[in-house]
This record gives structure tokens, C-alpha cells and sequence, in this order.
């Protein structure tokens, strides 16, 4: 895996969900406090892009804009169907001000 820079921690604003490219991947993420999760951005479901969705803080989870699967920041797991296959997780270190994710 590579490391790759995202931007600085300011870049995202703390619950809001962005859509990041990173080495050709595309990204959701969300900014909690002074930590940075990032998801795969699409479905699996219906390859819908899950930075256009909501973040439920509650559940540390992003919501899919088309069908309301919830998948987990931290696992990816989703909460309910239709979604049965989770997303992919990439860590992410937050270095000073910078936020890097490994692809």
C-alpha cells in the first residue's frame, strides 16, 4: 500500500462528508474531531457514491444516498439491506496538519 496525502486536517470539516481521489481510488470521507476515516466512496450495492449520502454520527456511519444502508467509518460493515457487502476501509494518520491514506 501506498501512503498518499489527502490535504490538510482543515480541509475537512468535522462530520461532512468529501469525496477524495487518491491514487485513482475514489474516497469518502469524514473528519471526526481529530480523527479521518476513509471508506470506498462507491456501493456495492448500486454504485452509488456515498460522499453524497449523510454521516449518522450516532453510528459512526455513512448513509448511501439511494437505498439508506448505513456502513460503518471503522469497518465497513453495512447496517441493513439491500447492502449486504461491506466497503472497503483504507487507515488513515493524521501527521501534524497533514491527513494520509493508505491506498
Amino acid at each position: 500500500m501506498a501512503q498518499v496525502s489527502i490535504g490538510s486536517l482543515g480541509d475537512f470539516a468535522d462530520g461532512e462528508l468529501t469525496r477524495v481521489e487518491a491514487d485513482g481510488t475514489a474516497l469518502c470521507v469524514v473528519r471526526v474531531g481529530d480523527r479521518v476515516h476513509a471508506i470506498c466512496d462507491d456501493c456495492p450495492h448500486a454504485e452509488a457514491s456515498l460522499s453524497e449520502g449523510d454521516f449518522l454520527a450516532d453510528d459512526m456511519a455513512v448513509e448511501c444516498p439511494l437505498h439508506g444502508s448505513a456502513f460503518n467509518v471503522e469497518t465497513g460493515e453495512p447496517d441493513c439491506p439491500p447492502a449486504t457487502e461491506a466497503v472497503r476501509v483504507y487507515p488513515v494518520t493524521v501527521e501534524g496538519d497533514d491527513v494520509l491514506v493508505d491506498v
